[in-house]
């Protein structure tokens, strides 16, 4: 086998690997948003106090808990395909780790504020 042959074949794998964790952040979110739809019903818009008692609850914390990574994974993957696709080589892979760094920056000060409200 050749060394470009290796190369390609190594890029596809990569690649399958992207877009299996791409399709499992996607499938993970529906059932999550799905969740927090639901047990946003209880929630008084109007009222300051009424939305920080109901995020105290264990359901929406633990919902949410677990939404934020997926959702800001699922974004960074997104990003990550629109970075491949139009940016030229030079400052591809900066921007990739520019994206993947806010998406990791993003979910701490989420759940951060999660954890401060609590």
């Amino acid at each position: 086998m050749t060394q470009i042959s290796k190369d390609t074949e190594k890029q596809a794998h990569a690649g399958l690997g992207h877009w299996r964790w791409q399709r499992g952040t996607a499938i993970a979110l529906v059932p999550l948003v799905l969740c927090m739809l639901w047990l946003s019903q209880s929630l008084a818009v109007s009222e300051h106090a009424s939305a920080l008692a109901w995020i105290d609850r264990a359901g929406p914390t633990t919902t949410l808990g677990i939404l934020v990574p997926v959702w800001y994974l699922h974004g960074a993957l997104g990003l990550q395909v629109v970075i491949e696709d139009y940016v030229q080589p030079p400052l591809r892979q900066a921007m990739i780790w520019l994206v993947r760094g806010a998406a990791l920056v993003l979910t701490g000060a989420t759940l951060w504020a999660l954890l401060l409200i609590t």
